[in-house]
């Protein structure tokens, strides 16, 4: 069974396709549509997306970005079923809500990191051996020492860029699903192609919500926070691009010694 496909809007607001209806949760209200009251589903191409009801009534829920929301007007026209029911709004459901609980963060794959390491080791392996060539062997002390804070300040450094990378990268394009709990902390989810993808969480309970990349479905994080994203890749500049400026220093110090 595939994942439940969510809209989640820049004000908050949250548009849920699940089993056989929808559900619209704002601030204010939780309202619930049955699918065999939906006429049609459309977008105009920007990030909204309007629901007709089979009696023309209107309900419009925010995408957040356009990508999402026409993902949600192709998984919704999907489910509609054949036949309608004529009632329209007389069987639509509106309480009122409570705002949904903020999901715990989970780290996310570093996919591309290796290919960054590699380079930087023919750069450092590089700089060894013409340190050996060109001043002399004993000299390769300095560089050697440098291999600890080189790595651990590229790593860091990378991890700052990736985690700023991939805020950006939702922000704009992701697609929000529910995911569900499989075993050890690990949970999955369904992309829009039919692949399902693991995630990695903890205390998130039987069923959350996940947003991922369309482009990189593989790339996904339970949360989407400014606040957070920039505390955390901040943290990991702060301690990791003295490390790896000092390494390169320390790598780079026998051509200047007599």
């Amino acid at each position: 069974m595939g994942s439940g496909q969510i809209l989640v809007g820049g004000d908050g607001s949250e548009t849920v396709l699940e089993g056989g209806g929808l559900r619209l949760v704002d601030r204010s209200a939780r309202t619930e549509i049955p699918l065999a009251v939906v006429q049609e589903v459309r977008t105009g191409g920007g990030r909204h997306v309007e629901i007709v009801l089979t009696d023309g009534a209107v309900h419009r829920a925010d995408g957040g970005n356009p990508t999402a929301a026409e993902a949600f007007v192709d998984a919704l026209t999907a489910a509609l079923p054949e036949r309608r029911d004529p009632a329209g709004s007389a069987r639509v459901t509106v309480t009122p809500s409570t705002p949904p609980a903020e999901p715990k963060e989970t780290r996310r794959p570093f996919d591309g990191v290796r290919a960054a390491l590699l380079a930087i080791l023919i750069a450092y392996v590089g700089n060894v051996i013409g340190v050996g060539v060109t001043v002399e062997a004993a000299a390769i002390i300095s560089p050697l020492a440098a291999l600890i804070p080189l790595v651990l300040g590229a790593s860091l450094q990378l991890g700052a860029v990736l985690r700023t990378s991939l805020y950006l990268n939702l922000k704009q394009r992701g697609i929000t699903v529910s995911a569900r709990y499989k075993s050890r902390g690990w949970y999955t989810y369904t992309s829009a192609d039919g692949v399902e993808h693991l995630a990695r969480g903890s205390d998130l309970g039987p069923v959350t919500r996940v947003i991922y990349d369309p482009k990189i479905p593989a790339d996904h994080s339970f949360e989407l926070s400014a606040k957070s994203t920039a505390f955390k890749a901040g943290c990991l500049t702060l301690f990791g691009l003295p490390l790896l400026l000092g390494g390169i220093a320390l790598a780079v110090l026998p051509y200047f010694l007599d």
